[in-house]
């Protein structure tokens, strides 16, 4: 069965209007609407499951597009999430920003307990602001220019439970390549099963935005002459 295609206002994708599906140059439609899966469909487990998300965190870096679907729809996995990326957050402010804090010196030691967690909560305030702006701009970029159908919550939930990966900095030599390949990585996986577009589409959006963000971050920490 031939699907019809519907294209957007730039004709930038056809989706078939049977089934749901995108495609290319031609499409051969099952006339079925596309469905979740009875297991993409379960209820997300009650109570304290800490457990549980670190797994479906796990798969999610691993590419599982079932397991960023479920996580996607699931309002607990935000607050999972959070508390993933704080604490990937901090391990990296400790070994990163710590040592340089303590080659000062700061007398009495009081002092500079004060400072380390004064300077942790003002980094984890900016990476915070970050990261919320970073993923906005891709999801107004991929809603606006590409039709995409995913929700800011949608895409904020599997990301922060993603979001260890950066720990991937701390690797010496090529931590700081691997960690911006491996979050590309996940932001393109989960803008193609949210927002529904084109992996290729995905990527494009997911590496240009990093690829910004790290050139405004290298502007910023240079010295003002």
């Amino acid at each position: 069965m031939v699907g019809y295609a519907a294209t957007n206002s730039e004709g930038n994708y056809m989706k078939c209007n049977v089934c749901g599906l995108e495609y290319g140059l031609s499409h051969n439609c099952s006339g079925v609407v596309a469905m979740p899966s009875a297991e993409e469909v379960l209820p997300a487990p009650t109570g304290f499951a800490p457990f549980y998300y670190l797994r479906l965190a796990f798969k999610i870096v691993c590419w599982d597009d079932l397991s960023i679907r479920r996580a996607s729809r699931d309002a607990a996995a935000l607050y999972y999430g959070i508390l993933v990326w704080l604490t990937t957050s901090t391990i990296l402010f400790l070994f990163t920003a710590v040592p340089i804090i303590l080659t000062r010196r700061i007398e009495p030691p009081a002092a500079m307990a004060i400072g380390i967690v004064v300077g942790l909560l003002v980094f984890l305030v900016i990476a915070g602001i970050g990261t919320t702006i970073q993923i906005g701009l891709c999801h107004l970029v991929s809603k606006w220019f590409f039709a995409g159908t995913g929700t800011y919550l949608g895409i904020l939930r599997p990301i922060l439970l993603a979001s260890f990966v950066t720990l991937l900095m701390l690797v010496p030599i090529a931590g700081p390549l691997a960690a911006g390949i491996a979050s590309t990585a996940v932001l393109m996986m989960v803008f193609e099963e949210v927002e529904g577009i084109a992996r290729l589409t995905a990527f494009g959006i997911s590496a240009g935005i990093n690829i910004l963000f790290f050139v405004v971050q290298n502007l910023l920490s240079r010295p003002l002459n």
